[in-house]
């Protein structure tokens, strides 16, 4: 049996323990195989061996062919069985969000959280741009835009306003897009590359990533509306800022014009902004 320290633990995180995920990849590389001869490659006990296949039997991963008068065990094709665990997972989260919602329990609205998985941090910049109802700002190095790319353009035909600043020269339709690009500066010479979400000035995510975009360096999390407000409020004029600086020194004619045009924009975001201020307690 090949080594395959990342599959096994692929495996294993979808509910098969160590012994069954050896199995299951050893019966990828021996179709056909009997519950002794699995044994003998894994070197493990057949009778641990045996009940381990009839684990895997009842989880849908492996089917036994036992016509011959000797058993001979096959894995279930991947998607096949992969479609299953989905359809399990799918059907258990609506149970598990149905009792949650019977609890009646309400979110505390403050308080600044640290979250430390790389995945946790993407669901949650996912969730808000999906659920954003008025506006979304989001400040993101290349690494993490690919992460959130598909989710962006899904969210843009949906008629909420998002504006995006941006590192390199992705371009999204739809969107309000910001190069801000320096060359003096390259993304490599940092420590990490960064993402800001900021939902309707009611909920903001900050990440920090490492340098290729793949760890997490840290994560703060915040429904706090007073903090989400003045992130979201400084982030535009920030985003401002860096329009107009732009078109002072790009070498282009009619600069008047296209300030004028950036500081109307501005204003478009302020007259949204106008009736969150009332919201938002001291």
């Amino acid at each position: 049996m090949k080594n395959n320290e990342i599959l096994t633990n692929m495996l294993k995180e979808i509910g098969l323990n160590d012994l069954e995920a050896n199995i299951y990849i050893t019966l990828l590389e021996n179709s056909k195989s009997t519950g002794y001869r699995i044994a003998g490659e894994i070197n493990k006990p057949v009778a641990n061996t045996y009940k381990a296949l009839k684990s895997l039997e009842l989880k849908g991963a492996v089917i036994a062919d036992r016509s011959s008068g000797t058993t001979f065990f096959e894995t279930v094709p991947v998607e096949e069985f992969l479609n299953k665990k989905e359809n399990e997972f799918a059907k258990t989260r609506r149970v598990i969000v149905e009792e949650v919602r019977k609890l009646n329990i309400q979110q505390e609205t403050g308080g600044i959280y640290e979250l430390k998985s790389v995945e946790l941090v993407y669901e949650k910049a996912f969730n808000m741009i999906k659920s954003a109802k008025k506006m979304i700002l989001i400040d993101c190095f290349p690494e993490p835009l690919k992460v959130l790319n598909d989710t962006i353009i899904g969210k843009s035909a949906g008629g909420v306003p998002i504006y995006l600043k941006n590192y390199c020269e992705t371009e999204i339709s739809g969107i309000k897009q910001i190069t801000a690009k320096n060359p003096e500066l390259p993304i490599e010479s940092l420590s990490g590359q960064w993402m800001m979400v900021l939902k309707d000035t009611e909920e903001s995510l900050i990440a920090m990533f490492t340098k290729d975009g793949t760890g997490l360096q840290h994560c703060i999390w915040t429904m706090d509306r007073f903090l989400s407000f003045v992130l979201f409020n400084g982030s535009m004029y920030e985003f401002n800022y860096t329009q107009v600086h732009k078109t002072l020194f790009d070498g282009k004619a009619g600069k008047i014009e296209r300030i004028r045009d950036v500081v109307t924009e501005q204003q478009k975001i302020l007259k949204i902004l106008q009736g969150v201020e009332k919201n938002v307690h001291l």
